[in-house]
């Protein structure tokens, strides 16, 4: 009985406090406008994380100062571009990794001036993948955003090789991250046609990571999505020949 009148009185006492705040603050105007104001703030803060994370605006920062070196070999795209050490894997010292974790077609859209505008020698572009994850993007709209890239590389880079790597699998057992497979393998479909089209050299990485199920081996990953070292000594070995 102590508990429940003990309950019973702070109840009480919390509806007086918000009864007193209600009416000196204008009734119910008030907390209709503390609400606003806190999902209006969300909006902003969700839309702030999803568009420009600090990562993605710190990395481009550099990027616009840093200068592309002549006859520069660039791998370009999301985290799983990023997160390679290219130069000491290929050992090759003109590779620059302009890769930035959770770049999607837009984004790299977005940012192409600072990769037109110094002419490199090579393009190796992988993306794709957050547009199906994080974006929910149908695969027609990401070919979309391929097609508007690859013209202006076209338009911009006459004398660039151009190499559009596949999107790699998933692993959806593992627990961090999901996404249809199925989508990865029709996007794929249409990039070795894009490539065809745009007369740019397609390259199948997806195939050299798949397990029996069809997605991203157990072994080349931690989180279903990234690659360890391992997978990126596959990589290496499907890519070395063009470089």
């Amino acid at each position: 009985m102590v508990l429940l009148f003990i309950s019973i009185s702070i109840n009480l006492l919390v509806l007086i406090v918000t009864g007193i705040l209600t009416f000196k603050n204008g009734g119910l105007a008030y907390w209709c406008q503390k609400i606003s104001h806190s999902n209006i703030f969300n909006k902003k803060a969700n839309i702030f994380n999803i568009h420009n994370p600090p990562y993605y605006i710190h990395k481009t920062s550099q990027f616009e100062i840093l200068p592309i070196k002549l006859n520069s070999i660039i791998f370009l795209g999301d985290s799983i571009t990023d997160e390679g050490e290219w130069t000491e894997l290929l050992e090759n010292h003109s590779i620059q990794n302009r890769g930035i974790s959770g770049d999607t077609t837009d984004r790299i859209l977005r940012r192409l001036n600072t990769i037109i505008q110094n002419q490199p020698k090579q393009i190796f572009l992988m993306v794709g993948i957050n547009d199906l994850h994080m974006l929910n993007k149908s695969v027609k709209a990401i070919v979309d955003g391929y097609k508007h890239i690859l013209t202006k590389f076209k338009e911009n880079l006459p004398n660039t090789q151009v190499f559009i790597q596949s999107v790699l699998p998933v692993n959806n057992s593992i627990y961090l991250y999901w996404a249809d497979n199925q989508k990865v393998i029709d996007l794929n479909s249409n990039l070795q046609n894009l490539a065809i089209k745009y007369n740019y050299k397609y390259i199948d990485i997806h195939s050299h990571l798949l397990d029996s199920q069809k997605q991203l081996g157990a072994e080349f990953t931690s989180d279903g999505l990234h690659l360890n070292g391992k997978a990126y000594v596959v990589w290496k070995q499907v890519i070395s020949e063009y470089l």
